[in-house]
């Protein structure tokens, strides 16, 4: 008994069982016993033919007792057997369970002297056995079938030099037996009568269970069953017969397709029955047709160009896509070709002489120059062969593009010379020996080291022949059969000696064995590279290492450690006082005012005070202390041992003492102060990020205690730090909201009463209605630079309700608007401005913006240039708090500027302070002396509106008249306004 393999649950079956199956089939079968492994040699043994192989082929097994003998009596001509052969190994070789179809056509001499054409389909694990192997012969009766066939196969032969184009299956293992069966469906209870063959369909033992309906729908496939439903449905409306083809599951979980025909039986009262029919499995057929259709559209997509051409006549009968595309003729235009048109070596009357002479198929192979439409040429290589086609001896030509080859050849040629110009040129001597130490070959560098004219003078010497410096012919000898003898690389070996001109050389020398496949030493590499200068190199780029590394770890300014060696700095410092159970100080000194010297001498100046400063503060430190520069006027000591908080204490009064001392640079003499704020380690911080952070917050506290002291860090320091940042997160909120709002304040002509402007507050009003004043809020959000978006949101909308009552004519003059510095800063503030303007339809000459003094001298190059740009739109500048600041005459004089503005520090004790009166008169006469406009803000009496007016201020802002107001407010305080005497004003209150 031989057992099934490969298919799960299958019955055994003896042998004369196959037999009866195979014989059975239509088509011829041979089954063979397997020899050894799949060669070109074959030795398969034939142990089995049916009775349609004996029909058609008619050899027994006595007169074909295996392949090879089988092959020789099928195909006596030598090369055509060849031919075939080679395929037919091939696929055998490349198979893995699946069927292998060989895609070539083979004409067979029969026993009855008749030559017939087949496809060979072979199976290499047929589940007999697996020693067995099963063939089937498909005749082809169609001569377009046999072009096909022989393309296929033709286009695997020629597949040396592309890719390999895979196959896909031609013919199924066998063909199932076509079953018809009958059914019955009772209409009422959906069961189901089953002839044996509709369980055979289904993959099951007929009887083994009761069908119904539910059951023959749910193994339809997916979809289907709906489909099902409403044929049987249309069934039962028309009485006609219904034909459907479905998908089943079989029991093994395959699918089948299957043939239904049905119709439906009525009773006397025309009602439905049952319905009857047959099915029939068709699965083999539509398989059948699908592999039909496939390989026709196969040889039509295929890469591979084919030809036919009738053997009597120079006419072109087909050409497949592949074929039209590349040459570029219509399939109407190629009808009318002869051969001479489209091959530039091949002539048609070659092929007939070839056609005549030869007994076989197969005529040759060439390599040819393809001609397109258009007069350019391809290389293409192609088999020709006799063939049949439309009833018609036949000459077919199979072209492969090789122009890729070609290319890959040329490229071949131009790498192997690239490669000779590498070889020759490269700055690295090369040579070649043979096992026993001789020269072979070299390049021209080392041909030149050795001043030998050509190759020649070198080959067949040794290194003891050649005429190497200070006697390094034996070194190099002996180091040459040490390679050779015991198969060890010798890389990057360093060879120093000094030349016949006196002078150091360094060579890098490698030398390693060269193999055959069979690993034998056959001969040695070597290179050498003069090394010489690249060891000079490697001390400068040393040189240069450790400058950059300094560079890296040095502020380039005052060579002091930068903030990334002090980080390192502190963290030792850090582990050194945890083993010594110890403490340190860290000191944030921050220059005062330095900002001044560079903005108004220069940054090459400010540069050299900083140099000054930072050998002063490293005179006054002891070896152990640590001095760096973070960056600006800031800089950092790391005082280390400290014993008690007032060594941190002396060592600061110490370098405020030593800043405090003049610095000369050139002709300038500098007095400075500075600000120090100090964190002890572990008392304040256990990180150094933490320690620089608590170190400044402390330095800040000094700069707020009024500068040239020094201050300790606080826990508070760190909360009022929380609280900063709080109030700089609900800032960036209330610009998202849109919460910023214009306060108004009018500006009052005393001489008459009228209104002649209004100064633009900002105030915020939180989500909840409450109203934040700006002493809490404006600091940080100049500080923080969230003031220029918050400036912007506020002047929209105070221009936006200044143009309401201007166009209600219930104001004249200017609107007056407090501008940033930070603002100017910006690149984009001048568009902004514009943009604004276009955008409300605003004038500019109806407004005003008010800078601050102290903010006009930090930068006046720069503050004059922007302000000159606000003066050419149109907007008037005015000089807000006038007399804090540090301008003088000869700066005032310089500025575009239209007014001044008294500060109110000035006018709250007129006219009793004699000082504040002073100033006022002085800064009145400089305004009016100069042409300027000015402008009193912070008037809250009538004795202070007098003392303005008798000195020459008409101009008054203050709660004498008003306080600030919101736009609803102040839109009131216009309506009133125009009703009402102002000109002598009561006292109010603030």
């Amino acid at each position: 008994m031989l057992s099934l393999t490969g298919v799960p649950d299958a019955p055994t079956m003896n042998m004369n069982v196959w037999e009866r199956l195979l014989n059975l089939m239509p088509t011829p079968v041979a089954l063979l016993k397997r020899g050894g492994e799949v060669t070109d040699q074959l030795d398969d043994q034939l142990v089995f033919v049916n009775q349609a192989y004996l029909d058609s082929i008619g050899y027994t097994l006595q007169e074909t007792p295996n392949i090879n003998e089988w092959f020789r009596k099928a195909c006596p001509d030598d090369a055509y057997r060849k031919f075939i052969l080679s395929a037919w190994s091939n696929q055998l070789k490349n198979t893995q369970q699946q069927i292998i179809t060989l895609n070539v056509p083979c004409q067979m001499n029969c026993k009855d002297g008749k030559q017939r054409w087949f496809h060979l389909a072979a199976h290499d694990q047929y589940p007999i056995s697996q020693d067995f192997r099963l063939i089937v012969l498909l005749e082809t009766a169609a001569p377009e079938q046999t072009i096909q066939d022989l393309q296929n196969a033709t286009q695997a032969l020629t597949s040396s030099n592309l890719e390999l184009q895979k196959q896909k299956e031609l013919l199924k293992q066998t063909q199932e037996l076509a079953k018809v069966g009958s059914w019955e469906l009772d209409l009422r209870s959906g069961k189901m009568l089953w002839s044996d063959e509709i369980f055979r369909i289904h993959g099951a033992e007929p009887g083994d269970f009761e069908p119904t309906l539910a059951y023959f729908l749910n193994k339809s496939v997916a979809g289907e069953d709906l489909s099902l439903k409403q044929t049987l449905e249309k069934a039962i409306r028309s009485g006609e017969r219904q034909h459907l083809n479905h998908r089943v599951i079989r029991e093994d979980g395959k699918e089948a397709m299957v043939e239904l025909v049905g119709y439906i039986e009525y009773d006397d009262n025309q009602r439905p029955l049952k319905a009857i029919g047959s099915s029939t499995d068709i699965t083999h057929l539509v398989n059948l047709q699908n592999q039909s259709s496939e390989l026709a559209q196969i040889m039509e997509l295929a890469h591979q160009e084919i030809f036919i051409f009738s053997s009597d006549q120079d006419k072109c009968l087909y050409a497949n896509a592949s074929a039209l595309e590349n040459l570029g003729y219509t399939e109407s235009e190629m009808q009318d070709l002869k051969l001479a048109r489209i091959s530039e070596e091949l002539e048609f009357s070659e092929l007939q002489t070839l056609r005549k002479k030869s007994s076989s198929h197969f005529l040759k192979q060439a390599v040819l120059n393809q001609v397109r439409k258009d007069g350019s040429t391809y290389p293409v290589k192609s088999t020709i062969q006799k063939v049949r086609f439309q009833g018609q001896d036949a000459i077919a030509l199979f072209n492969n593009d090789v122009s890729q080859l070609k290319n890959i050849e040329h490229a071949l040629r131009r790498q192997n010379q690239l490669f000779d110009n590498i070889l020759q040129n490269v700055p690295v001597r090369i040579f070649w020996l043979d096992v026993n130490g001789n020269y072979i070959g070299a390049n021209q560098n080392f041909l030149d080291d050795l001043k030998l004219s050509d190759v020649s003078d070198l080959q067949g010497k040794t290194d003891l022949d050649l005429p190497w410096p200070s006697g390094q012919g034996h070194n190099y000898f002996r180091q040459d059969m040490q390679v050779l003898k015991e198969g060890h690389s010798l890389l990057q070996m360093e060879d120093a000696f000094i030349d016949d001109d006196g002078n150091i050389q360094i060579w890098l020398i490698s030398k390693l064995p060269l193999r055959d496949n069979q690993n034998k030493i056959i001969g040695m590499l070597g290179t050498y590279q003069d090394i010489s200068t690249n060891r000079q190199l490697e001390i400068q780029l040393k040189e240069q290492a450790q400058t950059l590394q300094h560079q890296a770890y040095h502020d380039a300014l005052t060579q002091l450690p930068n903030r990334v060696f002090l980080n390192q700095k502190i963290e030792q410092a850090i582990m050194l006082a945890e083993r010594n159970q110890s403490q340190f100080a860290l000191l944030f000194i921050d220059l005062d005012h330095f900002k001044q010297i560079n903005d108004s001498l220069g940054h090459d100046i400010g540069d050299q005070v900083l140099q000054s400063m930072a050998k002063r503060l490293n005179a006054n430190l002891r070896s152990a202390d640590t001095l760096a520069r973070l960056g600006g006027d800031e800089f950092t000591v790391i005082q280390t041992p400290m014993r008690h908080e007032r060594d941190a204490i002396a060592l600061a009064q110490k370098l405020i003492k030593a800043t405090a001392e003049p610095i000369l640079i050139g002709e300038h003499t500098f007095y400075l102060s500075n600000s120090i704020g100090i964190s002890i380690y572990p008392r304040d911080a256990s990180s150094a990020e933490s320690l620089l952070r608590a170190a400044d917050a402390a330095m800040y506290r000094a700069k707020d205690l009024g500068r040239n002291n020094y201050q300790f860090y606080t826990s508070e320091l760190t909360e009022q730090a929380f609280a900063h940042l709080s109030m700089q997160t609900q800032i960036r909120q209330g610009i998202d909201r849109n919460e910023f709002i214009p306060y108004f304040q009018p500006q009052i002509d005393s001489r008459n009463g009228q209104i002649i402007g209004m100064e633009v507050l900002a105030r915020w009003q939180d989500h909840a209605g409450k109203i934040i004043s700006p002493a809490e809020f404006i600091h940080i959000a100049e500080k923080t630079g969230l003031i220029i978006q918050l400036d912007r949101q506020v002047m929209r909308k105070a221009i936006q309700s200044f143009l309401g009552w201007h166009l209600d004519s219930l104001v004249s003059g200017k609107l007056s608007l407090n501008l940033a510095v930070k603002q100017l800063e910006q690149d984009d503030f001048f568009d902004f401005v514009n943009e604004l303007l276009q955008d409300l339809g605003c004038n500019p000459n109806w407004l005003e913006f008010e800078i601050t003094e102290s903010d006009i001298m930090s930068n006046l190059e720069e503050m004059s240039r922007k302000m000159g740009q606000l003066r050419l739109l149109g907007i008037k500048i005015s000089i807000d708090d006038f007399g804090t600041g540090y301008s003088s005459l000869s700066y005032l004089k310089k500025f575009p500027v239209s007014k001044l503005k008294i500060d109110q520090s000035f006018i709250r004790d007129l006219p009793k302070d004699e000082d504040d009166a002073i100033i006022t008169k002085t800064i009145i006469s400089m305004a009016d002396n100069l042409g300027l406009e000015v402008i009193a803000e912070g008037v809250e009496t009538i004795e202070q509106q007098h003392f303005l007016q008798e000195n020459g201020c008409h101009q008054i802002q203050g709660y004498l008249y008003s306080k600030p107001l919101d736009s609803q407010a102040m839109q009131t305080y216009l309506l009133n306004f125009q009703k009402t005497d102002h000109l002598t004003p009561e006292p109010k209150q603030a």
